[in-house]
């Protein structure tokens, strides 16, 4: 009970903090509407608004890995508009209750390149992917492997509770090369291959990943091709000195 008390303080506590300075329509979604449960880090809804909002309004598909009670994609549907197609994967069949209009749910096990073989098969496109799933460390690893390249270019990837990492109980744990956190690291040194002199070798992320961001616990990548590989040019006149 004192930890519920705790939580409705907060509640109001962060309901204070919007009507003052504000946060954005998904906190206030958040705060104010009615959806079902929604559990999340407050610190991460700034970053959602920031990378999200561009989309808004579009005819896009936006999928989110873990659906739980199914609050989140009420949410997602409510900040996209009447466009966006919200598709949820998860495990549990029991997800499948919470899907309504613009909100699909699709069962499977995101360790399964099986599962990710047919989704992509159903789903040709995805705009944006959001990764909140189980959290382990194969799942967020199997998840990016099968589906960054399958995203639109100019859409999103987005991993969250990347903290995991650290916990060795997920698989992770600090400098754990089977880490996520390790396995995205190699991005950075990817996506500038080209200037290494030849040590790393070009990869799909160096021709086909824009960036790579990292917040506390949320790592998104750019889905961006490049026609070509990096090079410079000289161009405009140069006038003799007399």
């Amino acid at each position: 009970m004192a930890n519920l008390e705790f939580q409705r303080e907060q509640h109001e506590a962060l309901k204070a903090t919007y009507r003052l300075f504000g946060q954005g329509d998904l906190m206030k979604f958040f705060l104010f509407e009615e959806h079902r449960y929604i559990y999340k880090p407050v610190n991460y809804f700034p970053i959602y608004e920031k990378w999200f909002s561009p989309y808004r309004g579009k005819d896009i598909v936006f999928v989110e890995v873990g659906v739980q009670n199914g609050g989140s994609a009420q949410m997602w549907k409510h900040y996209f508009g009447k466009s966006a197609h919200i598709v949820g994967v998860d495990i549990n069949p029991a997800c499948k209750q919470v899907e309504e209009e613009q909100i699909t749910v699709e069962i499977g096990s995101q360790e399964d390149p099986d599962f990710w073989a047919a989704f992509k098969e159903k789903y040709p496109r995805v705009d944006i992917l959001l990764d909140d799933g189980g959290h382990t460390m194969n799942q967020q690893i199997t998840t990016f492997r099968e589906m960054f390249p399958h995203i639109r270019d100019g859409g999103l990837y987005m991993c969250e509770d990347c903290g995991t990492s650290y916990w060795k109980e997920y698989g992770g744990g600090l400098k754990n090369p089977a880490s996520f956190i390790e396995f995205v690291k190699n991005f950075v040194d990817e996506i500038n291959a080209s200037y290494t002199q030849g040590e790393v070798p070009s990869t799909y992320n160096t021709l086909n990943m824009g960036g790579v961001h990292f917040y506390g616990g949320i790592v998104i990548a750019e889905k961006s091709r490049l026609p070509f590989k990096p090079f410079s040019l000289l161009l405009g006149e140069t006038k003799a000195n007399h």
